[in-house]
């Protein structure tokens, strides 16, 4: 059974989730899950001393007590200033800012899970109204491709930074 638990740099299940690694192969798909941290605890301390801004949710990923993966997503408000607003439209919105499960555990159909379960909560809208979810993924990473698809993300034709930006509908 899959399930997430909310993490931040601050939590002692950190070095774990740092020690996650993907296959080889992929290392240039996805930033490592150290700078992920970092990046959340940096959105959300700026939004708790500013009172406004973007929100970022990490989760480490379970599967039966063992730490399989991390993922991440942000809610972006209108006028936000954060990079990842150059992939949305300029309206609030909700992306999918990393999805990474650990090589021993891949190929397994886990990938689908977490984004199943991110986008139930994300469909909940728990940090404000938006229209789109957005996710973008190297264009040759296959695997990232067809995990979205599947889900029903549909890439939009732009390329931001090198990344393929897809879409959902919420």
């Amino acid at each position: 059974m899959i399930t997430l638990k909310s993490i931040s740099i601050l939590d002692e299940q950190m070095p774990q989730c740092i020690a996650l690694e993907v296959l080889p192969e992929q290392r240039n798909f996805v930033a490592s899950n150290a700078i992920s941290l970092a990046e959340a605890y940096d959105v959300n301390k700026t939004r708790e001393v500013t009172g406004k801004g973007d929100i970022a949710v990490p989760y480490a990923v379970y599967e039966n007590d063992i730490m399989v993966g991390f993922v991440m997503y942000g809610y972006f408000p209108t006028g936000g200033d954060s990079d990842e607003d150059r992939y949305t439209d300029g309206t609030p919105c909700y992306y999918v800012w990393r999805l990474f499960v650990d090589k021993k555990h891949q190929g397994r159909g886990v990938g689908r899970e977490i984004l199943r379960q991110v986008m139930d909560e994300i469909k909940s809208l728990p940090y404000g109204d938006a229209q789109y979810c957005y996710a973008s993924y190297e264009p040759n990473n296959v695997a990232s491709q067809a995990t979205f698809r599947s889900y029903g993300y549909k890439e939009d034709g732009r390329i931001v930074d090198g990344e393929t930006v897809a879409r959902y509908t919420l």
